[in-house]
């Protein structure tokens, strides 16, 4: 059989495609996505039942991993959409079932590192399989705040890598939130557009797009259109374009990740996005450096690892460990839980001279946690 071969001048038919948005609590989210087109809502944070009669799609509760993962292909033949939401719990359900098996977990019950990637790449994998298939998936994030110097940060409240993985799955990115508009008047407004303080994507050169009244009939399908325009822009450009694009897109993400690093775990986690193939190495490497470099950090290349350069293999003492794990305790939160948001393996990896910011970046978090509950 002859090989279908397409020119680089010839465009690739994009049949679906993959939509992320984050925002604050009270953001109309996950109604939101529920006017995706023939949207199937796969409701791990256990929070469709607040739509009320704002909800107009099916929903699946998921407790557990395989309450998605044995979602079939035949099961999703009315649906042209799948929602995940949160993409957060989702992923916290992947890593729970992963947990199951001891030879996954390390003395604390925590995700032996190779084990989290395996978590990623089993999210991957089912959501290629429902792409493959013809059909749009979009993901739904809380928002999390974090402050640098005098910069206000906005990204979805995932991991490093976690946050990484999703960002390099999705076609188009926004950030949710209330902005007055001409009038004086406060609308929600999807922000794709790429500016400083939040993560964006925009792939479908849809710019900030305001969200109309959702519950009004006439909107029922506000974002199952903005998802035919993204396609629409992308079936009308060629795969060199795309690739122009893709590459521009990426660069942004990347300086806005090196930017917003605070410890040598965060870039460490931004290595696994760094390949010596890509088209920008060389650029990604000298920032990635500048920032590190900044902060005081040096490169190990026997561990290709990012260190502390003042205090080299300094970490925290058993007994800070342990007054660590009580201040976690305090606040509600688990050490499984502040490791995967450091991105680190055991709290016994974190530097010393990095305790007291840990201890301010753990206060967000549980405030965080407290205000999605």
């Amino acid at each position: 059989m002859a090989l279908n071969i397409i020119s680089p001048a010839q465009i690739i038919t994009v049949n679906a495609i993959k939509v992320y948005f984050y925002g604050d609590p009270g953001m109309y989210k996950t109604t939101l996505g529920m006017t995706a087109n023939k949207a199937l809502i796969i409701d791990a944070d256990k929070g469709a039942y607040r739509t009320g009669t704002n909800r107009r799609a099916d929903v699946v509760v998921a407790e557990c991993w395989n309450d998605i993962a044995n979602i079939s292909l035949t099961d999703l033949e009315p649906y042209q959409t799948v929602v995940f939401d949160t993409i957060g719990r989702v992923l916290d359900l992947i890593k729970a079932h992963l947990a199951n098996d001891r030879k996954n977990t390390k003395g604390d019950g925590s995700l032996k590192l190779n084990v989290q990637g395996v978590a990623n790449t089993m999210f991957s994998t089912f959501v290629n399989k429902i792409i493959t298939s013809g059909r749009d998936v979009v993901f739904i994030a809380h928002a999390t705040e974090d402050k640098n110097d005098n910069l206000t940060l906005i990204r979805p409240d995932l991991g490093g890598k976690n946050r990484q993985e999703i960002y390099r799955l999705c076609d188009a990115m926004a950030y949710l939130c209330l902005e007055t508009n001409k009038q004086g008047t406060q609308e929600r407004v999807l922000k794709f557009e790429s500016q400083e303080g939040y993560h964006s994507k925009d792939a479908g050169g849809l710019g900030n797009v305001p969200v109309p009244d959702l519950r009004q009939s006439l909107n029922s399908h506000f974002l199952g259109d903005l998802i035919e325009k993204v396609k629409t822009t992308l079936n009308t450009m060629t795969p060199e374009q795309q690739e122009v694009q893709k590459l521009k897109l990426e660069w942004e993400q990347w300086e806005k990740s090196c930017t917003e690093a605070k410890f040598p775990s965060d870039f460490n986690a931004l290595m696994d996005e760094l390949k010596q193939e890509h088209p920008n190495f060389k650029n990604m490497w000298e920032c990635m450096k500048h920032f590190a470099y900044q902060l005081g950090f040096t490169y190990n290349k026997q561990n290709t690892k990012w260190i502390e350069l003042e205090v080299l293999n300094s970490t925290i003492s058993e007994a800070q460990r342990d007054e660590l794990q009580a201040f976690i305790d305090e606040r509600g939160l688990d050490v499984k839980t502040v490791c995967e948001h450091l991105g680190i393996d055991a709290l016994t990896q974190i530097e010393s001279a990095n305790l007291q910011a840990v201890k301010t970046e753990i206060e967000t978090l549980a405030k965080s946690e407290m205000a999605t509950a």
